[in-house]
């Protein structure tokens, strides 16, 4: 920054301006301080400068001369004290022709100046205003004590100025102060605490008819306050004298006052309270407040007039079933009717016109379209539109949908600008809905009309009410025969609006009573009204309807809603007349088709009747004992030999040409239908063409109007008769041969039996043997694999004759199982751990789940051979990799053995024959895996042993599943002996079988 913009620093400047020196001709106290400078330090010159930005001005100067002393000032161009406001420090100068910063100012070449010492004066805020200096005309060098001496004169001299400025400050506030109040418009008033005048401005004069003349000096209390209000002001005014503080300084209060008239008038009165050096002051300004008293009263009136006028109309609102919204200039909503509120389920909110929609749950026609901001009524006529007719659906939560014909229009004064606009709602719910049900019976008549069948019916009626009410799916189920002689409902017709019906996959194609939807409407024979089903994810709610043809249901109409809301009750009574009139339309088509069909059929059972040799017949039994013809077939010839007369008594015919050896089991028949009874009888009949022929002949009676008719049937058996007498020949010889079998397979058990038993020594010589040789650390190895392929052939032998040895004995009966209580888990844990090197041999995974506390009471070597088996079975099927599982639960008052595993599993067709001596299964044989095949053999026959079963069946995926059920640990067994397996598992009872490993 250059020294001219310092100098011309605004802040600066105006504190110079602030000390008010530059005007003034002479300053007494300065005075002294400059003359008390020249005789302290022996100087010619003293001045108090103030450095402007064009010249420095003298406010006091002592020893000048000439016109500078005259003007007191001088251009910069003269100046040394324009350094000490540049440099904002003292400037002291020794010999002013030798420094090079003064020795060409005008005050040394022309006026001689040879020394000169200033201080910097600082305003109050800091600036550095000019100097306060002396200067010498000869050299001379500033003594330490001088320049502290003018220090201290330059602290006094700031000092002096600062309290002129200070002063001149206070003049200009009370001057201010002095203004405001002379040109305030409310009264202002001071008193003292003696409650005298002491400030009474123009506005004071006016208002209360006092000049301050008059007034300053005066006692307040008798110039402004009512008479009947005196003593209570001067009781307050004592109280504050008391107490120093008044409670209603800074409040506004409303009092009377009265005027130089004695009239009386409201006014409005702020008061301060001061505590001044000759005791307490009270100011106060004053304003009349009768027109605003008055304007308020008239305000309160107009209010009090609007709020009875609002509470008419709001009254009248209430009171109309149409629903009524506005809204005010700014497009907030501002009126609900009560019709409205209870119509949106909601509470009035301060929302605007544009964004209500979302809010209130404002929808298009169609009830699923949301209406967009500028859609809705009330925002299309606060923006100047005239609304008529607009359709619109109130969806409000918890409220079913509402569905409204809006008419609005915007509220424009004549002349003015808009204030709002109103809408009226108008609830068309109920026509609307009632107008759309008529056409949907209508359309549903006329489709019923036009249909050739009954199911053509039935889908023209869904699809006629799901178009009509806007939903997207509706099917018809008839009730059928299933094969199994059931009655189920069967989907025979659907509709699906705007996709084919297979992309609503909705349950099964056939349903039994009380299955999903449907079926509970079929069972309970009524309508049922059902939220979503996951099948179906478009729909929100569903309604299954029965189609009834008096007590009994032909069918199920079901129909899915994309709406939340249940059906009306009036849409529900629709949807049944509907299925009462489909119900009707197919009973009637069903008549129909019955009739034809029971014409069709009689033709087609006169003609199959033609086509066999059996005689059906239906007669009548009279009252008198007769029995009269009612259907005969048209040929009896293969029966009895020609066709039989149909206008005598048959029973007196029949019973004429039953054989004499058989007379009377046909007269015991006879005697049962002529009872009502239905009944049957096989007797030899002479023909009309002389040969005897076995027929066989049943009769069922029934009663129509109390009269007995049977429905018959006569069968020539003779060949029958013939082939069941030649078929008891045969029985008989294969009696014999099977008893001689029986016998044969019981010598072959105790031939198995007596070999095996007999190989079972020379072998475990051979075993024997082979070990010693093995045992021999000089045996050649080429002998020693020959001798461990003879241990392990004879091993296998031997296990084969012990498998061998253990059938004969439990089909004989002869094993004394051992038993005792067992810890199935301890069981399953030692067996696992034998038959874990193989499973890891093969990288096998093993799961198990065996709880400790399941107890069995049973032989445990058997059952651990049991268990033996069937581990090896899956350790040997499972391919590398695979997994076995081994599971053992509480079921059914006992214990199950599950064993599971991934390979290569058994032909459903073959696992019937699983547990058969010697079958192999094909996959196992296609696979090239060996066994004999007496392994599950012998572990069915352990099994059953102890009263227990065991299945095979196919895994979930891949692999054999065994289930080994086997009786629990019963109280009587544990009294019976003592436990000689531990009651709870070891804590390290499946030490090194983890659960799960591979």
């Amino acid at each position: 920054m250059g020294d001219r913009a310092r100098l011309a620093d605004p802040a600066r400047l105006r504190a110079l301006a602030a000390t008010g020196l530059s005007t003034t001709t002479a300053v007494p106290a300065l005075d002294r301080l400059t003359a008390l400078a020249n005789r302290t330090l022996g100087t010619p010159i003293a001045l108090v400068s103030l450095v402007a930005v064009d010249n420095q001005f003298f406010p006091s100067a002592s020893g000048l001369t000439g016109a500078t002393a005259a003007e007191r000032r001088a251009p910069l161009s003269h100046s040394f004290c324009k350094h000490v406001v540049l440099d904002q420090a003292p400037f002291l100068v020794t010999d002013a022709r030798a420094d090079n910063r003064v020795r060409n100012n005008p005050s040394v070449t022309r006026g001689g100046i040879a020394a000169y010492a200033g201080f910097p004066l600082r305003s109050p805020d800091g600036h550095v205003l000019g100097a306060f200096c002396v200067a010498d005309r000869r050299v001379r060098s500033w003594t330490e004590n001088e320049v502290a001496t003018l220090g201290d004169l330059t602290t006094a001299v700031e000092s002096e100025i600062a309290l002129r400025q200070a002063n001149a400050e206070l003049r200009l506030s009370a001057q201010r102060i002095r203004t405001v109040l002379d040109t305030a418009l409310d009264a202002f008033v001071s008193i003292d605490a003696g409650g005298r005048v002491t400030a009474w401005n123009a506005a004071a004069e006016h208002l209360f008819g006092r000049t301050a003349a008059e007034a300053l000096g005066a006692d307040l209390t008798g110039l402004i306050v009512p008479e009947r209000l005196r003593s209570s002001h001067e009781a307050g005014l004592a109280r504050v004298r008391a107490s120093g503080t008044s409670q209603l300084a800074g409040r506004r209060l409303e009092l009377l006052a009265v005027d130089r008239t004695g009239h009386e008038f409201p006014v409005e009165m702020t008061l301060q309270v001061s505590e001044e050096v000759d005791g307490l002051r009270f100011h106060a300004f004053i304003r009349d407040i009768t027109d605003r008293t008055a304007a308020h009263e008239a305000l309160e009136r107009e209010r009090q007039r609007l709020t009875e006028e609002q509470s008419f109309l709001q009254a009248l609102l209430d009171s109309l079933d149409t629903g009524v919204v506005a809204c005010d200039q700014t497009g907030r909503l501002a009126l609900f009717s009560q019709a409205l509120l209870r119509m949106l389920g909601s509470s009035v909110q301060p929302l605007d016109a544009q964004t209500w929609s979302e809010t209130y749950d404002l929808f298009g026609p169609d009830g699923r379209t949301p209406l967009t901001d500028a859609e809705t009524p009330l925002a299309r006529a606060f923006a100047g539109e005239l609304v008529e007719g607009q359709e619109l659906m109130i969806a409000a939560p918890g409220l079913a949908p509402r569905r409204f014909v809006a008419n609005g229009r915007p509220i424009d004064p004549v002349g003015g600008r808009r204030i709002g606009a109103v809408v009226a709602l108008h609830d068309v719910t109920d026509a609307y809905r009632a107008e759309k049900l008529r056409g949907i019976q209508h359309a549903v008549a006329q489709a019923l009309s036009e249909a050739t069948s009954a199911h053509e019916a039935a889908a023209a009626a869904i699809a006629a009410v799901a178009e009509g009410l806007g939903w997207p799916y509706g099917e018809y189920r008839e009730v059928t025969e299933a094969d199994d002689g059931t009655q189920v409902l069967s989907r025979v017709s659907r509709w699906a609006a705007g996709a084919v019906p297979s992309a609503f996959p909705y349950s099964a194609s056939v349903l039994r009573a009380g299955q999903d939807l449907a079926g509970q409407a079929w069972r309970r024979s009524t309508t049922i009204v059902a939220g979503p089903a996951a099948s179906l994810p478009c729909a929100v709610a569903r309604i299954a309807l029965p189609v009834s043809s008096g007590s009994t249901v032909l069918g199920v109409i079901t129909f899915a809603s994309d709406t939340a809301e249940p059906p009306h009750p009036d849409t529900l009574a629709m949807l049944e007349g509907v299925c009462d009139h489909v119900g009707r339309y197919l009973e009637r088509r069903r008549a129909e088709d019955l009739a034809l069909a029971l014409a069709a059929a009689r033709r087609e059972l006169d003609r199959i009747i033609e086509q066999i040799n059996d005689y059906v017949w239906t007669v009548e039994v009279c009252a008198d004992g007769t029995i009269r013809s009612i259907y005969t077939s048209p040929n009896g010839t293969g029966v009895f030999g020609d066709a039989l007369p149909t206008d005598l008594d048959l029973g007196g015919l029949m019973a004429a040409r039953i054989h004499p050896d058989d007379r009377s089991l046909f007269l015991d028949f006879h005697t049962s239908i002529r009872a009502g009874r239905s009944a049957e009888v096989e007797c030899r009949v002479v023909g009309f063409d002389g040969l005897t022929r076995w027929i066989w002949t049943r009769g069922v009676t029934r009663w129509e109007d109390g009269r007995l008719f049977v429905d018959g049937i006569c069968t020539n058996v003779t060949e029958r008769r013939e082939l069941t007498e030649r078929r008891e020949e045969l029985f008989a010889a294969e009696r014999q041969q099977v008893a001689r079998l029986r016998e044969l397979d019981g010598l072959k058990d105790e031939l198995v039996a007596v070999v095996s038993h007999e190989l079972r020594n020379p072998i475990s010589a051979i075993r024997g043997y082979t070990e010693i040789l093995l045992d021999d650390p000089a045996l050649a190895a080429e002998h020693r694999g020959h001798a461990e392929v003879i241990e392990r052939k004879s091993a296998q032998l031997l296990q084969i004759i012990n498998d061998l040895l253990d059938l004969a004995r439990l089909d004989a009966g002869h094993i004394d199982l051992r038993r005792t209580s067992l810890s199935t888990s301890r069981l399953l844990s030692d067996a696992l751990a034998d038959h874990w090197p193989a499973a890891v041999a093969k990288n096998l995974t093993v799961v198990t789940d065996t709880p400790g506390d399941l107890l069995l009471y049973g032989d445990p070597a058997r059952l651990r051979q049991v268990l033996d088996n069937l581990l090896s079975n899956a350790i040997k099927y499972t391919p590398d990799g695979g997994q076995v599982t081994v599971t053992a639960v509480g079921e059914r008052g006992g214990v199950e053995v599950r064993v599971s595993d991934t390979g290569i599993g058994i032909p459903a067709e073959q696992l019937a024959q699983l547990f058969t001596r010697f079958f192999r299964a094909r996959t196992a044989v296609e696979h090239g895996i060996r066994g004999t095949g007496l392994g599950l053999a012998v572990t069915k026959a352990i099994v059953e042993a102890h009263a227990g079963t065991v299945t095979a069946e196919p895994g979930p995926e891949t692999g054999t599943t065994f289930r080994v059920w086997l009786p629990g640990l019963s109280a009587s067994a544990l009294l019976a002996e003592p436990a000689a397996e531990p009651l709870a598992e070891p804590a390290a009872a499946t030490a090194g079988v983890p659960a799960a490993s591979g």
